[in-house]
């Protein structure tokens, strides 16, 4: 306590021969030494700065007085407004932003009236406050964003790429993939377009050579825009991409490697029922009818009791996909493909069954069918799946306000399940049945959904996206008279091996079996 005492006594008698050195001070409610022969000062509630001879620095008109920085400047803030003076007196940056950044270079960002601007180390605003986002300076250029649009400043304020572009790529070689009002092309360093935004995609250059797509038709363009002679047949894209934007559609195909498919109907017979595929320029349309002659040919045999399965009908539910240890984290570099699973809606039709006894009571036996499986995968950012030029799976941004974005397959299965009835008397009482499930993938596509000043538009990709064609997987289903629960899971991956990522999809809901209704 004693030494607590005699520091304290010590501090005091410090206080007063400081202020009894220097005199002026007690002119002040308060005062601080903030540096070496520098005191903030306070009067009637405003803070100012004076220097170790009494000269008035800073006068007591603020709100606050930071400490000097290390070029000597001090930060203010008057009513509710930042500004930086000089320990000569003189403003250096008036008192009328709501933010100032640090110098570098000899230059600040500052914020005036929520738009971003830069002042030079005299004060002028060099760039205007009229951007929503500057970027840092590199190469004697920033990045600016304003009212939504991108474009670049140098270091004189000049908007040298005005800024009318949705996205401006990395320049690469001089030159700079952009796009505006959804058409891709190539300005170069002094923002000149070198290849007008005319394009649906424009792929990178490799020998000075890009794949473009322009008006669904697929064609390849030199570095001044001019058509050009394809690709060599063993250049490998990594990270080109045939991209979709949220107004354009494309249906255009290589000619080189168009085939010239006829209609071609593929007939098979199933258990009674007939199923029809019509493979026309690769889409196929399908249909489904009785075979009349196995029906007369059942009606001849003497039936044993009736065995009533539980497959036909509709089946409504979530899907996802999980990884090979069960959990439903993404690979590394696969984020893009994250679901909102309480919109990725499962849907399919079980439109025939047959069913086959193994009890002349009825009430056990196995149940086959066929049916079409919608799929809906709905992604919870702003990114779609793509196919590169070497069939691996990629993704691409979406620049204008999204809706909805997703992916959709559509699947022809067909189900093997042994089935047990709990009730002899009653076969819809309480049943379960599990077994395996095998699909055949007919389409798929990309969906992406968005408002683009207002307006709404819808844009479709038809793609294998590296789906695999044909898929496996187990199903339980457990039920009571029409309404059965089941889950499904996919022994076979998702995506084709090393074109993209390890996922096994998985899905449950709940069935609606008409038969019983």
């Amino acid at each position: 306590m004693r030494y607590l005492i005699t520091i304290l006594l010590f501090t005091f008698f410090a206080l007063i021969g400081q202020a009894q050195d220097k005199p002026f001070l007690n002119a002040y409610d308060k005062y601080w030494e903030i540096d070496d022969g520098f005191y903030r000062v306070m009067e009637d509630g405003k803070i100012g700065l004076v220097n170790q001879n009494g000269d008035i620095i800073i006068p007591c008109e603020n709100d606050q007085v930071w400490n000097l920085q290390d070029n000597g400047n001090i930060k203010v803030l008057k009513n509710g407004k930042l500004g930086i003076y000089n320990t000569n007196g003189d403003i250096i940056v008036p008192t009328i932003y709501e933010m100032i950044w640090g110098f570098e270079d000899g230059k600040a960002r500052v914020l005036r009236n929520g738009k971003i601007g830069y002042v030079n180390q005299h004060g002028n605003e060099f760039i205007p406050c009229e951007y929503d986002q500057i970027r840092t300076f590199e190469d004697g250029k920033a990045k600016v964003l304003k009212n939504g649009r991108t474009g670049f400043v140098n270091l004189s304020g000049h908007e040298f790429i005005p800024a009318i572009y949705h996205k401006i790529w990395e320049f690469e070689d001089g030159i700079a993939k952009v796009l505006r009002n959804g058409k891709m092309g190539y300005i170069n360093l002094q923002g000149l377009e070198i290849i007008p935004c005319e394009y649906q995609s424009i792929g990178t250059f490799i020998d000075g050579v890009a794949q473009a797509v322009q008006n669904g038709q697929i064609s390849y363009i030199d570095k001044n825009g001019n058509p050009t002679s394809k690709l060599k047949e063993d250049t490998i894209v990594e990270n080109d991409a045939r991209v979709v934007y949220a107004d354009q559609k494309v249906t255009g195909k290589d000619s080189s490697k168009t085939k010239v498919v006829d209609r071609d109907t593929t007939v098979i017979k199933f258990f009674g029922s007939k199923v029809e595929i019509v493979d026309e320029d690769g889409t196929k349309e399908f249909s489904f009818d009785k075979d009349k002659s196995f029906e007369q040919n059942r009606n001849d045999h003497k039936k044993h009791r009736k065995f009533r399965a539980h497959y036909w009908g509709v089946d409504i539910g979530l899907n996802n996909y999980m990884s090979r240890d069960g959990n439903f984290s993404l690979p590394d570099g696969y984020n893009y493909l994250s679901l909102n699973t309480g919109k990725s809606i499962e849907v399919s039709v079980n439109a025939f069954q047959q069913n086959i006894s193994l009890s002349r009571r009825g009430n056990v036996g196995f149940v086959t069918g066929l049916g079409l499986t919608y799929n809906n995968y709905r992604f919870d950012n702003p990114n779609i799946p793509v196919s590169l030029a070497n069939g691996n799976l990629s993704s691409v941004a979406i620049s204008d306000p999204i809706e909805k974005n997703k992916l959709t397959t559509l699947y022809l299965t067909a189900p093997v399940l042994f089935e047990l009835q709990f009730s002899r008397k009653r076969p819809d009482a309480f049943y379960i049945s599990t077994g395996v499930i095998g699909g055949y993938r007919l389409k798929s596509h990309t969906k992406v959904v968005s408002k683009i000043d207002g307006d709404r538009t819808k844009d479709k990709n038809n793609d294998s996206f590296a789906l695999n064609d044909f898929r496996y997987g187990a199903q339980l289903r457990v039920g009571f008279k029409a309404i059965n629960l089941y889950a499904t899971y996919y022994l076979s991956e998702m995506f084709e091996n090393d074109k993209g990522p390890e996922l096994y999809p998985i899905s449950f809901g709940i069935s609606l079996y008409p038969g019983s209704w």
